[in-house]
């Protein structure tokens, strides 16, 4: 071919603004909706678009646009995000109204950001650079796009709950706008696709609704929302993106993206099996309750047991679920275990926020906590162990969140002492305390012989928040004057330096574990396997 033919068009497209689409009802059927629809939008509508503007591309057959003659080829398609080379420019202009008329009309209130720069081939600025150059551009020109200003209504009209945007529909008695609407008419496809990716086995079904996750009779249900996130992805990116040879720039690109999507369907589906594993078996947790005593919700017209989780976002480094809260951290820890052993050979690792709220309380906040959560983790790992392993962070709140992460932890968990937290704790760090094997082990200790001791316990929490002298006087009246053959008599669980006041460099030991106590339940862990 020759080189005056090697002017292409590269064409990025971006689904803006999609957690708050994802997240913004606490309809759990509305999220799984949504994030369903985010998909459609960068993967299935991408490629049909594709076939009718390109219709000779390599989803159709082999080759290489540079050499075959394409119309297109698709370099990268997922997590929200789709990059196509085109080889006219009309074509990329027949796509973007293609994709675009589809997004509108089958999932309004999608915001939709499409971008094309042409490349040269035969230039000197290599693929990778120039992919990242487009990006940028796109960025800053959705900086520069006037807000959104949606007809509110005309007449008169009834307001849809969860958008209280004018509704065009009647979901049962429920009203609900064109955005709404479409994202639960997409939620059965969502399920199949969901059983279809990552099964949940004979017998087993995922929830459609937050109250079906789980709860003890009796309790007040909590739900956990896990958000994790892959650790330097973007520097990989980045030194995939000065490959010099675009032809390798590509073929390494699909490897890689290709690699971290299996990886994260094999760490989510380790969670549903773990989940499975020890949903229907006697095990013991910690000496005070057994999984089976959970009361998992059960199907009466399917006959199958409803697993207390959902995976929302998954299939690259970001994913999110929600599960019972008190199943969160584990299932947390479980997913980062798995990711990182299956990510081994690029060295890769993930952190992940956990915020655990009431079932009810309004989900996008619970969601954006978790990213907090995430990103105070990621922090505590790029300034203490940067080279390996994952962190984590997580926050518990029986009541409402009313304010960001800093001045929460500011008001409930600072004293004059220093803070009665260790979070965020590094994921492995067996030995060191501010890592959660430790933080689990002495939540499985206090579990243990501490659950019959609840006024002691409360007491304990109580003198850690006054700080050292109080928890030496707790020792004096609870545990020093007590023989070592009295049965009552509680155990503080050993921690270097801490075992004397409960405090060392201004960090209280033992507060995390006390608080986990009941809102714990350890489904796998160093400690407790």
């Amino acid at each position: 071919m020759a080189e005056q033919d090697q002017l292409f068009t590269l064409l990025a497209v971006d689904t803006a603004g999609i957690q708050s689409y994802i997240f913004g009802s606490n309809r759990l059927k509305d999220n799984i909706g949504a994030s369903y629809l985010v998909k459609q939008a960068t993967e299935d509508w991408a490629f049909e678009a594709l076939n009718i503007s390109a219709p000779n591309n390599n989803l159709q057959r082999d080759g290489q646009i540079e050499l075959d003659g394409l119309d297109a080829e698709v370099l990268y398609a997922g997590g929200g995000n789709f990059i196509a080379l085109f080889h006219d420019a009309q074509a990329a202009k027949n796509f973007t109204r293609s994709i675009s008329k589809n997004v509108l009309l089958e999932a309004p209130g999608l915001r939709l950001d499409v971008y094309q720069e042409p490349y040269d081939w035969n230039g000197d600025v290599p693929l990778g650079v120039a992919v990242k150059k487009l990006l940028t551009n796109m960025k800053i020109a959705r900086g520069k796009k006037a807000a959104s200003a949606p007809l509110l209504g005309l007449g008169v009209t009834v307001m849809c709950q969860s958008t209280t945007l004018p509704a065009v529909a009647l979901d049962g008695d429920d009203p609900v706008s064109a955005e709404v609407f479409s994202k639960r008419e997409a939620a059965d496809a969502a399920n199949n696709w969901l059983r279809y990716e990552l099964p949940p086995g004979d017998g087993y079904e995922y929830p459609f609704d937050l109250d079906d996750l789980g709860r003890s009779s009796g309790e007040r249900s909590y739900i956990a929302v896990v958000h994790a996130d892959g650790n330097g992805m973007g520097q990989l990116i980045r030194d995939i993106g000065t490959e010099m040879v675009n032809r390798h720039y590509i073929e390494r690109m699909r490897e890689f993206s290709e690699r971290v999507k299996n990886i994260s369907k094999m760490a989510m589906n380790s969670v549903i099996d773990l989940l499975k594993k020890k949903t229907l078996e006697d095990i013991k947790i910690a000496g005070t309750r057994t999984v089976s005593d959970l009361e998992f919700c059960w199907n009466d017209k399917t006959k199958r047991l409803i697993l207390p989780i959902r995976p929302l976002v998954f299939g690259g480094d970001d994913t999110t679920f929600v599960c019972d809260g008190r199943l969160g951290l584990s299932l947390a820890t479980a997913y980062l275990r798995t990711f990182e052993n299956e990510a081994k050979i690029y060295g890769l690792s993930a952190c992940a926020g956990i915020a655990i709220v009431k079932s009810h309380y309004p989900f996008a906040r619970a969601y954006q906590l978790s990213e907090e959560l995430c990103d105070e983790a990621k922090a505590y790992r790029r300034a203490h162990f940067r080279d390996g392993g994952g962190a984590l962070d997580w926050y518990f709140t029986s009541g409402g969140l009313y304010d960001d992460l800093e001045a929460m932890r500011e008001r409930e968990y600072t004293t004059r002492h220093g803070s009665l937290t260790l979070r965020p704790v590094s994921l492995g760090g067996e030995g060191h305390e501010r890592s959660w094997n430790e933080i689990e082990r002495l939540t499985d200790t206090f579990q243990a012989q501490w659950s019959n001791k609840r006024n002691k316990a409360k007491a304990f929490r109580d003198a850690l928040r006054e700080g050292p002298d109080a928890v030496q006087r707790f020792k004096t009246i609870y545990i020093d004057k007590k023989e070592e053959s009295d049965s009552d008599t509680p155990i503080i669980p050993s921690l270097a330096g801490y075992e004397q006041t409960g405090w060392k460099d201004m960090l209280c030991g033992y507060f995390d574990a006390i608080e986990l106590m009941d809102i714990h339940i350890p489904l796998q862990s160093e400690n407790n396997p």
